[in-house]
């Protein structure tokens, strides 16, 4: 089912789709000491990507021939993203580095918060990276995020015809895995490969992008070819595990990434074109869209706040629960937390700035 808001078409079920994205993610966080079963949950990111690809551009396309269609777009991303982002920044650059007992170390981030400040830190992770200090580091997706909100637009009003952009957007998507295997076979000193091949991580965004203007371009081409995309990307995997039989290569930057985002795509096209009836009850249980409107406080608070009261949390948890998981119990009291903090900040800060968008139509 979609509803039109503001000129603009909402998905409901994709708000329980980025609900299950926001789960993965604070879990695999959260939980790490038993990430053995939730390995993939940083695949919680890829559908962020793709999610925002996605609907980035259906908005980009439905509204191009708008009066301000640029004016617009960018302030409502300004009101959607930089208020509760700069705030976040004032309390962990500004306000928490005074206090001498915090037991999370911040030193590095505040060293180079210009970084920060000006939505490059994905690029400060690859060429300055720190081994011991990472409360800041998942805010690298805000930055890769932030840097496509701010380009892709103008790509899209220079080009405007889809089949440009279709082209233009492949083209984007073969160059960053061409980039990535090239970087990995110079071998270069002192590069933080795993950063560069996390922090370049564009493959969902580009999918996500292809899959709204296939969408544009012929609603029905992805149900009538779906067999031929998934044919195209397990040919792909084979032919990257015949060359890499002596494991030379990174699967997941050559083209491991694209080829997840690749089903989240097509999980995304039959959630929006199709409506598969198993997917619209699952994504439209009620949590799973709660937990998707209010995933953008939870995801900025989740890390920061389970390193400073896990300690805390485990201490207290040793000394009065000896039968329980200390592990377990601060992950679990922290992750509450979290969605009680993104539900705050959602409904008491963020809700000031995302009325104003009605002005921006």
């Amino acid at each position: 089912m979609t509803e039109l808001t503001a000129n603009r078409a909402h998905y409901p079920a994709l708000d329980g789709l980025r609900g299950i994205a926001s789960l993965l993610v604070v879990i695999y966080h959260n939980f790490g000491f038993i990430n053995h079963y939730f390995f993939f949950g940083w695949l919680g990111l890829d559908i962020f990507f793709v999610l925002s690809g996605f609907l980035i551009t259906d908005i980009l396309l439905k509204t191009i021939e708008n009066k301000n269609f640029l004016r617009n777009f960018y302030a409502r991303r300004v009101l959607r993203v930089f208020p509760l982002y700069y705030l976040s920044l004032i309390i962990f650059l500004v306000i928490l580095p005074r206090i001498d007992t915090l037991p999370i170390h911040l030193d590095y981030f505040v060293t180079n918060q210009v970084w920060l400040w000006s939505y490059l830190q994905n690029w400060l992770f690859i060429f300055y990276s720190h081994h011991r200090e990472n409360a800041l580091n998942h805010l690298w997706s805000l930055a890769v995020e932030e840097q496509f909100y701010i380009l892709w637009p103008l790509v899209v009003i220079c080009l405007r015809k889809t089949k440009y952009l279709l082209v233009f957007i492949l083209i984007l998507l073969l160059l960053t895995i061409g980039m990535r295997w090239w970087v990995w076979n110079q071998h270069i000193e002192d590069l933080a490969y795993y950063n560069l091949y996390t922090f370049t991580r564009i493959d969902g965004i580009c999918i996500g992008c292809m899959v709204a203007l296939l969408q544009k371009i012929n609603v029905r081409f992805l149900e009538k070819n779906t067999s031929i995309v998934i044919f195209v990307f397990a040919a792909l995997n084979f032919l990257f595990y015949f060359l890499n039989l002596h494991d030379t290569l990174p699967y997941l930057a050559i083209i491991g990434y694209t080829t997840f985002a690749m089903i989240f795509g097509l999980l995304v096209y039959d959630i929006v074109s199709i409506g598969t009836g198993i997917y619209r009850k699952i994504f439209n249980i009620a949590p799973l869209k709660f937990f998707g409107r209010i995933s953008y406080g939870c995801y900025i608070i989740h890390w920061p706040l389970y390193l400073i009261i896990s300690p805390y949390l485990k201490t207290w948890a040793t000394l009065h629960l000896s039968s329980f998981s200390p592990d377990f119990f601060a992950a679990s009291i922290a992750t509450v937390l979290a969605y009680l903090l993104g539900y705050l900040t959602y409904r008491y800060f963020e809700m000031k700035f995302l009325v104003l968008k009605k002005h921006f139509v």
